[in-house]
């Protein structure tokens, strides 16, 4: 296979926030925050952004939908940083974030933009609800669905089959979320920094949907993070050394896709940073990726085999159980900070290639793989 797109662009700065239940802060400084850290740690400044990407949707019942209040547009934020030679710019709200990251390559290889933003922040206003609601109508498919809490509810009825089929046990869960949840231990920006989790915590939560508990599921943050991509020659100049961009496949591709486009087999990846908005989803990764096989994914976390010094490090940042619900920009994030050694006490000793798997089943995304090159 032509892999035409190998190493041709690269993540070359990162910039973060703290994740934060509630904040004082608006959305608009909490993003303006992580941009003009991304931007400074690339070693640019904004006149050499001249490409933005943004995901501004804001997927909880209460969202206002407001631009600048919980939701930020890529008008507001080339408005609020000043971005005066912007080339390309876009919002994506298909879903995760990695939309946002595939379309910034794909300016980026048609020589459209030079340097591009890509962006995603999330607020959870003071005072509302995430999940609550008063619209009470539904259309199309979710008629039939939404008022019986199927929505986030599904992912519970396949666990319970999986667990029926395959022999799987809650305690095999906590394999996943326990793991997370260490790794955020060592994550300077997650909520739950400092909040070690037991399994008997795990196991006396209470339930949400049988037989997921309160600890099976994300939980809505005030954040956000930033990354900046280039050119392969532009990312040489740079400080850092770069996350070059191996190839990416969408979600709904076979699982050997990634690795074909790519040109890096499995047996080559060092970790794999798994999107983790329900923690039986990383089985799922598992499963579809071919890290093991069908209904093994249980017995493949087991023993610390998806922890740091194991042998697949699974989301070494904690994800979105450990760290907050971001959409994916923690996973990218991570991804390139492994890539560039840059990782600290989550570092991956001799890691070359990371990969990056955003979105899961109704949720459309894509896998990316990082590498040193």
């Amino acid at each position: 296979m032509d892999h035409w797109l190998r190493n041709k662009t690269a993540i070359v700065g990162v910039g973060y926030t703290p994740m934060v239940r509630k904040s004082e802060k608006s959305l608009a400084a909490v993003a303006m925050d992580a941009a003009l850290a991304a931007i400074a740690d690339a070693g640019l400044t904004t006149k050499d952004i001249d490409g933005y990407s943004g995901t501004p949707k804001a997927p909880n019942a209460s969202a206002m939908h407001a631009d600048g209040v919980d939701e930020i547009s890529e008008r507001y934020m080339a408005s609020a940083l000043g971005l005066t030679n912007l080339r390309w710019a876009t919002d994506v709200n298909r879903g995760v974030v990695a939309d946002g990251i595939v379309a910034g390559i794909q300016s980026l290889v048609t020589g459209t933009a030079n340097y591009v933003l890509c962006m995603r922040a999330m607020y959870d206003r003071p005072g509302v609800r995430y999940a609550s609601t008063d619209q009470g109508v539904f259309g199309g498919p979710d008629q039939y669905t939404a008022p019986y809490g199927v929505g986030i509810g599904a992912i519970s009825l396949w666990l319970t089959r999986y667990m029926h089929d395959y022999g799987a046990t809650r305690e095999d869960l906590f394999e996943v979320v326990g793991t997370l949840r260490e790794h955020a231990q060592l994550n300077e920006y997650a909520y739950w920094r400092g909040k070690p989790l037991t399994l008997d915590d795990y196991m006396s939560a209470r339930f949400v949907y049988e037989p997921m508990c309160l600890y099976d599921y994300d939980i809505p943050v005030t954040g956000a993070g930033a990354v900046v991509l280039t050119t392969a020659d532009r990312a040489r100049a740079l400080p850092h050394r770069p996350a070059y961009v191996a190839g990416f496949a969408n979600t709904r591709a076979p699982g050997d896709a990634i690795f074909d486009l790519s040109g890096i087999g499995r047996d080559a990846v060092q970790a794999a940073q798994l999107y983790d908005g329900f923690s039986p989803v990383v089985w799922k990764w598992l499963e579809a990726l071919g890290f093991c096989g069908e209904g093994e994914a249980h017995a493949f976390a087991r023993g610390g085999r998806i922890k740091l010094g194991g042998e697949l490090p699974v989301t070494t940042f904690g994800g979105s159980q450990g760290e907050g619900r971001l959409h994916g920009m923690g996973h990218v994030r991570e991804g390139a900070m492994q890539v560039m050694g840059r990782a600290g006490e989550r570092q991956v000793p001799g890691l070359e290639n990371c990969l990056v798997a955003l979105g899961f089943d109704s949720v459309p995304g894509w896998v990316l793989m990082l590498s040193t090159g």
